[in-house]
């Protein structure tokens, strides 16, 4: 799946400056609970759940180990908050951005229902919210469901988290009153280091030319790709001979360029990755935040998703169990373009960044085009999932797109890639 949220979640994983956070601390409804199950829904590899907040109506929030703040990114339509004790604040955007203008609030009672009608509930009654005055990232147009922000790690600190993409169903699990030996019976644990609420791996590489490298990576759920790594990071970080541009993320200051490449493989534990997929931000990208020792990158979804995956931050441990999707291909955008939903309640798809010299863009695909058909199939019974996809499709094939521009419908070929 494309990568195509990380770098907005990267822009936040720092606490917010003078704000005086203190920890979110959850419980379940009713406090006799032994564990809590709560649906999800994945979309371009990332999971979303149900968030209410301060008794307000359901609303829909991006599961992101990657930050510690709960931010409200979007409120459209119905949509409403209150919060307790608001106050405006501005947070310096990266380079040369222009400040995150936002209001922030401390205090305030998050629910995450296990059902629409249950009576059991996670609470939490101390979180801190940022709410974005300004909706940058346009998460509801480029996932294509309506999602109105991101909640962080807070949750993962006091649960053994169960995250099982087959059934999506996330589990969450008294400490006191589990057995973890029984839990974690067919599982293999892979060590954590846990710094200031994030947690982070150690994962060993075999670039191109046979060398290995160990690079520390941030477990990010907020994070689409499978890896993504800053050369900048380590001398001995080399990027591929053959890569090709790509649209990374959407930043304060716009989109986020940068490289895409296969290496060799990727070891996590005992679990190997032949050929994944990694995505090397352009320096001028990270504006300035330094990389090192301590962080080389960040490991999403796309690499999570192949497990069933348990979460013990407490006792510094990560347990995977492969599931069903553990082989399968590591895929890209291989066409150049990337596609919106404007209006999630309706069955419009419009083309809103296109890669000078891309398949699309050789095509004669432009920003702005309204995509009717694909492959002769109408968009009407299309997702935008099911589009990216299709776009993702095997190298050599050809996608054929029925589009609207400027009142005229016409159809383009396009070849995707076969780079590598």
């Amino acid at each position: 799946m494309r990568s195509l949220f990380f770098f907005i979640l990267f822009l936040l994983t720092v606490p917010l400056p003078g704000l005086g956070q203190g920890p979110e601390n959850y419980r379940f409804m009713p406090a006799s609970l032994y564990s809590l199950s709560l649906p999800m829904e994945f979309s371009q590899n990332l999971m979303i759940i149900p968030v209410r907040v301060n008794q307000g109506e359901t609303m829909r929030f991006v599961l992101d180990t990657g930050i510690n703040n709960t931010i409200i990114t979007e409120l459209a339509g119905t949509d409403t908050v209150s919060l307790k004790f608001a106050r405006e604040i501005s947070v310096a955007g990266l380079g040369d951005g222009l400040p995150l203008e936002g209001w922030f609030s401390a205090g305030n009672r998050i629910v995450i229902p296990a059902s629409e009608d249950g009576e059991e509930n996670l609470i939490c009654d101390s979180s801190n919210i940022f709410v974005l005055t300004t909706d940058h990232f346009q998460l509801t147009r480029q996932l294509g469901v309506r999602v109105n922000g991101l909640i962080g790690s807070g949750l993962f600190n006091q649960f053994l988290v169960k995250i099982d993409p087959e059934t999506r169903i996330i589990t969450l699990f008294d400490r006191d009153k589990v057995n973890l030996k029984r839990l974690t019976r067919s599982f293999q644990r892979i060590p954590l280091i846990i710094s200031n609420g994030k947690a982070y791996a150690d994962v060993i590489l075999t670039q191109e030319d046979g060398s290995e490298i160990t690079v520390r990576l941030l477990i990010d759920t907020g994070a689409s790709l499978s890896f993504w790594i800053s050369p900048e990071a380590d001398s001995l970080i080399s990027v591929p001979s053959k890569t090709i541009r790509s649209f990374l993320g959407q930043g304060l200051n716009g989109e986020i360029s940068g490289s895409i490449g296969r290496i060799n493989q990727a070891r996590l534990g005992s679990f190997s990755f032949k050929k994944p997929l990694v995505s090397y931000p352009d320096q001028e990208s990270l504006g300035g935040i330094m990389l090192g020792r301590s962080r080389h990158g960040s490991m999403g979804n796309d690499i999570l998703r192949r497990f069933t995956v348990i979460m013990d931050y407490p006792d510094r441990s990560l347990y995977l169990k492969p599931n069903r999707f553990f082989g399968a291909p590591f895929t890209y955008n291989r066409s150049g373009m990337e596609v919106e939903k404007p209006i999630p309640t309706f069955p419009i798809y419009s083309v809103y960044s296109v890669i000078e010299g891309s398949p699309a863009d050789l095509a004669g695909v432009r920003e702005g085009d309204v995509i009717e058909y694909v492959n002769y199939t109408p968009v009407l019974s299309l997702t935008l999932d099911d589009i990216n996809n299709i776009l993702h499709g095997e190298e050599g094939k050809t996608v054929t797109l029925k589009i609207s521009r400027n009142g005229e419908s016409f159809r383009l070929k396009i070849n995707l890639d076969v780079r590598f």
